[in-house]
């Protein structure tokens, strides 16, 4: 009896890492919203758009700044996210690497030369 819940347990914790990564390209289609927080800075406001067309992921930012994708890249395996863009008006790059888990991005943006924690929600509302 022991060694069946022992090697339930142990089937557990080897299957549980696969569960909480993205198993499909489709997971991050969508808008995502949220905030960074720039070392030593205020907090702001980001949102961005993805889309998945013939298996290729690109999409938008929404905010801080309107501009679309220049670079994006998408691991469903890994759940690891990159995706770059550059303010047309400011001349300003903004670059996000992070990892999506469930309805979450966490990582890092950079916006010209300053860098910060990033953290994005998936727009789950599904109206009735």
């Amino acid at each position: 009896m022991r060694a069946t819940v022992l090697s339930f347990v142990i089937a557990a914790a080897l299957i549980a890492p696969r569960l909480s990564t993205a198993a499909d390209i489709n997971d991050i289609a969508g808008t995502w919203s949220g905030n960074w927080t720039p070392k030593g800075g205020i907090i702001d406001a980001v949102t961005v758009e993805f889309r998945v067309e013939g298996g290729k992921v690109s999409g938008k930012f929404r905010t801080p700044a309107a501009m679309d994708f220049t670079k994006v890249t998408f691991d469903p395996k890994t759940g690891a996210v990159s995706f770059e863009a550059t303010d047309a008006k400011a001349g300003k790059a903004y670059k996000v690497d992070g990892k999506l888990t469930g309805n979450d991005i966490k990582g890092t943006m950079t916006a010209g030369t300053t860098s910060g924690e990033v953290l994005l929600i998936k727009w789950t509302y599904i109206p009735r």
